[in-house]
Formats: structure tokens, sequence, C-alpha cells
């Protein structure tokens, strides 16, 4: 648990705080919605497609924080990409959803993800792309980007 708690919520939090440190508006804006989007993702998929170790008793505490790190921050980053870096929406995006799925990947390899129910690498992969759309539609209805 030490573990997730160090590589998926202290690390990614400070990486993000320093790289976003002159645009904590959007840390303000979009940190938030990362992380119900990934507590409402990880909880249904928790029940039916997946598992992380440790194995608790309730399985969102394993995973509560990447809810509150890796996966907000993840979103604030690709977001600062369109809006500060002027990279392309959909670059941006499709590279962040990657970027996570290489990392689920890689823990999938190690053994500390386990799928079931049919779940495999590629549903992985739309489930990280759908948050980061719907972050970039948020920002769009928000009228913060372009």
């Amino acid at each position: 648990m030490l573990g997730n708690f160090l590589l998926g919520m202290v690390i990614p939090i400070i990486l993000g705080v320093w790289i976003l440190r002159r645009n904590f508006t959007i840390l303000i804006l979009f940190y938030p919605l990362g992380v119900a989007i990934a507590s409402c993702i990880n909880n249904i998929g928790f029940n039916y497609f997946w598992n992380i170790l440790p194995n608790t008793h309730n399985q969102s505490f394993a995973a509560l924080p990447m809810n509150l790190g890796v996966y907000p921050i993840a979103g604030c980053l690709m977001m600062y990409a369109v809006i500060v870096k002027e990279a392309k929406p959909w670059v941006a995006i499709l590279v962040s959803a990657a970027s996570l799925t290489l990392l689920e990947w890689l823990a999938k390899m190690m053994g500390h993800v386990i799928y079931f129910n049919g779940w495999n690498i590629l549903w992985t992969f739309l489930s990280y792309l759908l948050p980061f759309v719907l972050a970039y539609g948020y920002s769009k209805l928000l009228r913060y980007t372009k």
C-alpha cells in the first residue's frame, strides 16, 4: 500500500504542482473533475473488471492514491499541454491515454493489476480516453480553450 501511496499519489502530485505552479487555475478547474471521473470509473471497474494489489476488503481503497494522484494530475497535464503549450487537443488526448495505458500495462505485467470478465488492454485504453475527452469537453464548456 505504501507503494500505491508514493507512486500513485505523492510523486504525481509533487511533479504536477511543480509543473503547473504558474498555471494554478488549471489545477483548480481540472483536478476535482479528474478525481470524480477516476473514482466513478474505478468503483465500477473494481466490481466487474479488474483488481489491484494490495488486496483489501474495500478494493477502491487500494486505488484511492491513484484516484487522488496520477489520474487527475494526468488530466491537468493534458489540459496544460492543450491550453498553455497549444498542443493539438486530439494528439494530447491520445498521448495521455496511451501513456496511462502503458503504465497500467507495465503494472499488469508485474502482477499488480488483474483483469477479469473479458477486460483487456484495449478496454483500458478506452477507459483512459473517455475521461480525457470529457476533460477537454469540460474546457470547451467553460470556454477555457479555443
